[in-house]
């Protein structure tokens, strides 16, 4: 992830860094970062907020905003993540249940993908326009300013840096592949990363270097 670019993405900045956070044992910092990445259509980021939520860590113990979080996790049928949610929804009790749907519904009026999906593709067409230098991926460190509504520009690793964080999800961007840019295939390629399943056959010996 150190390596990796989250250039003008806060969605999978807050994530990189985030995790880079919680590795280093400041939670309240993850939650932060987290939070932040919750508004740009990162499922991952609810999934981590309410597992600290169930965990304890950064966070006040609630199994109540756990499930509410994981649920919105699970809003794009994610296996692991529905498989989450439903273990923590057994253990609750039917008053608990109640309490953790509104608590799912409430967090929908701001962070479900209705409203965080526009919110990450006006990032990612603003951007897209933004570049200067080579398109190619060259990064000669030319600073930018944009006339008109306040972006993510230029804060990305400043956010690192209030939680003692830096260096994570920082690198430059390609700008010539047209995943990082293009909200269809930007979707795609992130989905897939938690949609697929494997199946794993009987094992097999190995008699390539065998005489």
């Amino acid at each position: 992830m150190a390596k990796a670019s989250t250039w003008r993405h806060p969605g999978q900045f807050g994530q990189y860094q985030g995790m880079e956070a919680c590795s280093r044992g400041r939670y309240a910092g993850a939650m932060q970062l987290f939070t932040t990445g919750v508004c740009h259509a990162e499922r991952v980021y609810p999934l981590g907020i309410g597992l600290r939520c169930l965990s304890g860590q950064g966070i006040a113990r609630d199994p109540v905003k756990a499930r509410a979080w994981t649920a919105l996790a699970a809003e794009r049928g994610y296996p692991r993540f529905e498989a989450t949610r439903d273990d923590i929804w057994k253990d609750l009790s039917d008053d608990r249940r109640k309490q953790a749907t509104v608590a799912r519904d409430e967090l929908a009026r701001t962070y479900a993908d209705v409203h965080a999906k526009p919110r990450m593709i006006g990032e990612l067409r603003y951007y897209r326009t933004q570049p200067t230098g080579s398109h190619l991926g060259d990064d000669p460190g030319v600073q930018t300013a944009a006339v008109g509504p306040s972006r993510t520009e230029g804060v990305n690793c400043r956010r690192a840096a209030r939680v003692g964080l830096r260096g994570a999800g920082c690198g430059s961007a390609d700008m010539a592949s047209p995943e990082p840019w293009d909200p269809k295939p930007y979707f795609k390629v992130r989905n897939a990363q938690y949609e697929g399943t494997v199946t794993v056959g009987e094992t097999q010996r190995d008699t390539s270097s065998e005489p």
